[in-house]
């Protein structure tokens, strides 16, 4: 699999599960605010902002793992 290739597969499979964390913590209400993410108006609180830095953190690791497990099935 060539570099490029790659690049796009790991910037899909981080946001796939970006996508995952943030549903679980809408439907868990973890958010200050329903509209957030929905309307530009909606400005996030601190807590808002901690909750995705942790989930940009966990998606990035989590798509290192996945790409390694895909990388390793591959060859």
């Amino acid at each position: 699999m060539g570099g490029f290739s790659k690049f796009i597969l790991y910037n899909v499979v981080v946001y796939i599960i970006y996508w995952i964390i943030d549903r679980a913590f809408t439907f868990l209400n973890l958010y200050s605010s329903k509209e957030l993410g929905n309307d530009l108006l909606v400005m996030p609180t601190d807590s808002d902002l901690t909750l995705i830095i942790i989930n940009i953190v966990i998606s990035m690791i989590a798509g290192f793992v996945v790409m390694r497990w895909i990388e390793n099935k591959l060859s």
